[in-house]
């Protein structure tokens, strides 16, 4: 993983990158399928577990457009990690 680039995955659907403050991103671009948001997901946590500067923190950016589809399901998914994992997660909707 490279820290000073920024990111760690790019494809045509999203992107991943770890900032220098060690918050992992997760933008989604174009729709997607939940399973590979969840895979996504699990990759970049366990990244940032490795890390020695404290917990995970991830927030996942979805496009306005995006939201309607992709929110609820995500919302959902983001309460049960915070419940069951070690972490801070965030969905933000971005214009």
């Amino acid at each position: 993983m490279e820290t000073q680039a920024g990111f760690f995955r790019k494809a045509e659907t999203y992107r991943i990158m770890i900032d220098p403050e060690g918050v992992g991103h997760i933008r989604i671009i174009k729709r997607m399928n939940f399973r590979t948001v969840l895979a996504l997901f699990k990759e970049l946590y366990l990244e940032l577990r490795k890390r020695p500067e404290g917990r995970p923190y991830i927030i996942i950016h979805v496009s306005r457009s995006l939201s309607d589809e992709m929110s609820e399901n995500l919302k959902a998914f983001l309460m049960f990690c915070s419940t069951c994992l070690d972490g801070t997660f965030e969905l933000s909707v971005v214009e």
